[in-house]
């Protein structure tokens, strides 16, 4: 599809702008709005849209669209994001409730489809190369337009969380680790790669550079969000074999703490270290004031964290649904 003809598919009255919109503020309002009449809630804020379009490689000024009404409001946006290796963009679009079903989804899906085609000789020769959406499993218009797009489920996430109203079992670190967080002077390039590490095997990897990977890491410590003191480091004597990245809150939920990235290599799985690292934070989360902590998982993951979640007493919220539709075949690179 040639460029920008995904305007031709808008509605009377709207109007398709490329490049990210002057005001933040009017995009977060737009997520919320899109949010809340899905989820009934909606944790975005204005300090984490800054940051994701911030990261190193997003070009806001290529990477979004939106639609405004004929009166200038802001009704719809979508990001495209092309990490390398590039054979697995995806999409986050939102669409004000007011303005569902008109057509505006399908030109989002139109812009995005062409993007990640325009995008296909960025992949290695030979590779297979796909691109995703996704849908709260609540969104049923959403989930049957990527249908009739020819999108497929390929995975379900869930959004678990925990009260924090009781006395918090902190779990005993395994024999010969110990546990610290991470240093305001230190920089990010050895949690960096013990996170890489930790998920290499896990649903959706694939190998970026590691320059890449450090400086989405730096960009996330330039959020309001972020807390050294909410990001721990298990430690052998020369390594660091886990990780637990919290911030400060889930977005816009104040009272509620977000475990963001726990992981833990390969090699050091099954001794209670993942626990160790989940119910420290919990334990300070719960010093901190936070009524409840939330966090997202595969629901299929490998190393069983579902079991673990449930295990220490979080319960599903939300569920949702990776779509996925191949533009090119070939050899997948991705671990499924």
């Amino acid at each position: 599809m040639p460029a920008m003809t995904w305007t031709q598919s808008l509605p009377p009255g709207h109007l398709g702008i490329q490049g990210e919109p002057d005001d933040l503020s009017e995009v977060n309002q737009l997520v919320h709005a899109a949010e809340i009449a899905i989820e009934g809630s909606s944790t975005s804020t204005e300090d984490a849209l800054r940051t994701n379009f911030g990261e190193p490689g997003f070009d806001p000024g290529r990477d979004i669209v939106s639609v405004r009404s004929d009166d200038g409001t802001l009704v719809a946006l979508v990001t495209y994001h092309n990490r390398e290796p590039h054979v697995s963009s995806w999409s986050i679009g939102w669409v004000h409730p007011d303005h569902v079903g008109r057509g505006i989804g399908g030109a989002l899906i139109d812009w995005a489809e062409a993007r990640a085609e325009s995008d296909i000789g960025m992949a290695p020769s030979g590779t297979r190369v796909t691109m995703s959406m996704g849908a709260n499993e609540r969104n049923e218009r959403g989930k049957r337009l990527l249908a009739r797009r020819g999108f497929s489920v390929e995975r379900y996430f869930l959004e678990m969380a925990i009260d924090l109203d009781g006395v918090i079992d902190v779990a005993a670190l395994p024999e010969g680790i110990a546990l610290r967080t991470i240093r305001p002077d230190e920089d990010v390039v050895d949690l960096s790669a013990a996170v890489s590490h930790a998920f290499r095997d896990h649903f959706g990897y694939t190998e970026s550079p590691p320059e890449a990977r450090i400086g989405r890491w730096r960009q996330w410590r330039t959020s309001e969000m972020w807390d050294d003191d909410l990001v721990w480091l298990a430690e052998d004597e020369s390594n660091i074999v886990g990780v637990n990245v919290c911030l400060r809150e889930n977005g816009a939920k104040h009272d509620q703490g977000y475990v963001a990235s726990l992981g833990v290599l390969p090699e050091w799985r099954g001794r209670g270290l993942a626990r160790c690292l989940l119910t420290t934070s919990f334990a300070e989360y719960q010093r901190l004031g936070k009524r409840s902590v939330s966090l997202h998982v595969d629901a299929d993951s490998i190393t069983g964290a579902t079991r673990l979640y449930t295990g220490v007493g979080m319960h599903d919220v939300e569920t949702h649904i990776d779509f996925e539709r191949e533009i090119r075949p070939g050899k997948d690179i991705v671990v499924r």
